[in-house]
């Protein structure tokens, strides 16, 4: 005699339906389609790090620059600021708008006269030009009390470099015995950075 099969719960069936689902494992296409998207992701986070990358080196190139001009432009400041006076005018022999040349004194003892373009140490100075020469922006002393005369590019990216003279009223002169402040402007640009300007006024000592 054959007996009845039991009648099915629809949600125990429901169940076993979904479980074997889960263990057939994924269809090609789903493979397909997930190796798509990881790949989607990998391409998107690379982008996304490459770029900053180059933000943060960019960044950083700026920041050297800009450090970089203002150390000169402070070391010239220092230069600039102890240029011999001479009572009546600064012992200044040139000043064009990319080169200063000036005396200024060496040691403590004060000559109230200039030692010209080729100082020989009897008025006690000692002559410093600071010039621009293609990238470098170079600073030599020479003259007796300089022996060995030195010259040392300050910095090798220099973009451009101009200097003006500015009498005690902010207008710009020519001459040495009006000259009162002296206005610097130096622009960097490392290898593959961007150009940035940098810019400081001097007020000379008449002392």
């Amino acid at each position: 005699m054959k007996m009845a099969a039991a009648p099915r719960n629809p949600v125990v069936a429901g169940r076993m339906r979904r479980a074997r689902h889960h263990a057939r494992g994924f269809t090609l296409v789903e493979a397909v389609i997930s190796a798509g998207l990881l790949g989607f992701l990998a391409v998107t986070a690379t982008f996304f790090w490459v770029n900053n990358f180059r933000l943060v080196s960019t960044v950083n190139s700026d920041s050297a620059a800009i450090a970089d001009g203002r150390a000169v432009l402070e070391r010239l400041e220092r230069e600039i600021r102890e240029v011999k006076y001479a009572g009546a005018a600064y012992c200044i022999t040139s000043m064009t708008a990319t080169r200063l040349t000036f005396n200024k004194t060496s040691g403590s003892t004060i000559v109230t006269t200039c030692g010209g373009a080729t100082p020989d140490g009897t008025k006690n100075d000692m002559l410093v030009d600071v010039q621009l020469s293609g990238t470098n922006l170079n600073l030599t002393y020479s003259g007796t009390l300089a022996s060995p005369a030195t010259s040392k590019a300050l910095t090798s990216y220099a973009s451009a470099f101009a200097i003006r003279y500015l009498d005690s009223a902010y207008a710009v002169t020519a001459s040495a015995s009006t000259v009162r402040f002296v206005e610097l402007t130096l622009t960097v640009r490392p290898t593959g950075g961007q150009a940035t300007q940098t810019r400081a006024v001097v007020a000379l000592r008449n002392e």
